[in-house]
């Protein structure tokens, strides 16, 4: 395969031969190659909006529980806060292409386990700086315009916590067993995009690089759960759930069993002293790692309340299924539903393409002292919610 490249009269040119990448370009040299040219990834193809990507450091050490680390090939981040995990791959045999997504992903479990402080500690020691904010400092330097450092510094912490990351595999060439596996991944909900780097050389040693996006998926809240052999299997929504202890499934399950235990005693205690003033009201129980079902009539199911030290909030929420017009039918009376509950906070996401309406109510965890407080608010908030609802529904429960 050839290619031309004209000169500014469009009759004289140079041909270009498509260079595969190996014999000196290696994945050192992709990698370096990518951190002294981020717009070689083309982040804003792949989420349009999303920024450019700024190259923060390169092999970032992740340690695992029992003292081993893994590397990140490069870490980067956009001028919203979102940040970016970048493998170089080449694709020299079947073992690398079956599990660099897993690896990519392992990645991503390992770096949401930190804080937007444990990253700056770290940040300070492998840039060799005693600035600050080690990470704002580099990006303000990148951009042309000044940025906010608080919406900024926000705006990470928090995508540290819900593990909202791009994503993205670069090498030679995305083979088809790849593909499989990133279209599974992207029809389970996951931010993730592999980027081919075609290679074109001249007579004169010149090398044009063509970036490709062979495939892009979209993220949302995830859970990933791997095989005995690392190999990612399923995917799966995160609502009402607490996502932190899921992600540590992967990483740390001892730690996941005493925070599930933990977790279990917490709405043990909701389930045995929740107060419902409504005579018909049945006792909740227990729904996913980190939640409750407070049972409703038809056509409603249930209100969630839960925890999510992902998200760092506690909440109540009703979640219409698909087909199911209750949210709708409930949200012209949302001012009315605040007055009678004096829950001004109470929100309606209703009417939203590709989402499910929800009416809910959340606090920060930095609200409560502890967790008698939290216990107290969600128990108080679930008597008053069940009182204004239950009026509404009109199939009464069965006996």
């Amino acid at each position: 395969m050839s290619a031309v490249f004209l000169e500014a009269d469009g009759l004289a040119g140079n041909r270009l031969k498509r260079a595969p990448l190996g014999n000196g370009h290696d994945e050192r040299w992709l990698q370096d190659l990518l951190f002294r040219h981020p717009h070689l990834i083309p982040l804003e193809r792949i989420e349009p909006g999303a920024g450019e990507v700024i190259p923060i450091c390169r092999e970032l050490s992740l340690p695992k529980p029992g003292g081993r680390s893994v590397f990140l090939d490069i870490l980067g981040v956009t001028p919203h806060g979102r940040p970016v995990l970048v493998e170089c791959k080449l694709w020299r045999n079947p073992q690398a292409r079956r599990e660099v997504v897993a690896q990519l992903l392992e990645y991503a479990a390992l770096l949401r386990r930190r804080s937007f402080a444990d990253l700056t500690v770290q940040l300070r020691a492998v840039l060799g700086t005693k600035d600050d904010n080690p990470l704002f400092t580099h990006v303000r330097h990148g951009l042309s315009e000044p940025a906010d450092e608080v919406r900024f510094v926000d705006a990470v912490a928090r995508n540290l916590r819900a593990g909202d990351f791009h994503l993205i595999i670069a090498g030679e060439g995305i083979r088809e067993d790849l593909t499989v596996i990133s279209e599974h991944l992207g029809a389970q909900g996951a931010r993730l995009a592999l980027i081919e780097l075609q290679l074109w050389c001249d007579d004169g040693g010149r090398t044009l690089v063509v970036p490709q996006v062979a495939m892009r998926t979209e993220v949302i809240r995830q859970r990933l759960i791997l095989d005995d052999a690392g190999i990612p299997v399923q995917l799966v929504d995160l609502a009402g759930s607490d996502d932190r202890t899921e992600i540590e499934e992967v990483v740390d399950p001892e730690g996941a069993r005493i925070r599930r235990e933990s977790n279990r005693e917490f709405w043990q205690r909701f389930i045995e002293t929740a107060c419902f003033e409504h005579p018909d009201q049945p006792t909740p129980r227990h729904g996913t790692n980190n939640s409750v079902r407070i049972p409703l009539p038809p056509p409603a199911r249930w209100l969630t309340a839960y925890r999510s030290e992902g998200e760092g909030e506690a909440g109540l929420f009703l979640r219409c299924e698909q087909g199911n017009m209750l949210c709708a039918e409930l949200a012209p009376e949302a001012e009315a539903l605040r007055a009678e509950t004096g829950l001004r906070d109470l929100y309606f996401k209703v009417g939203q393409p590709g989402q499910r309406d929800i009416i809910g109510i959340a606090r920060p965890l930095t609200d409560f002292g502890g967790t008698d407080e939290q216990l107290a608010w969600l128990e108080c908030t679930a008597n008053k919610l069940v009182n204004a609802l239950r009026p509404r529904l009109s199939v009464p429960q069965d006996a």
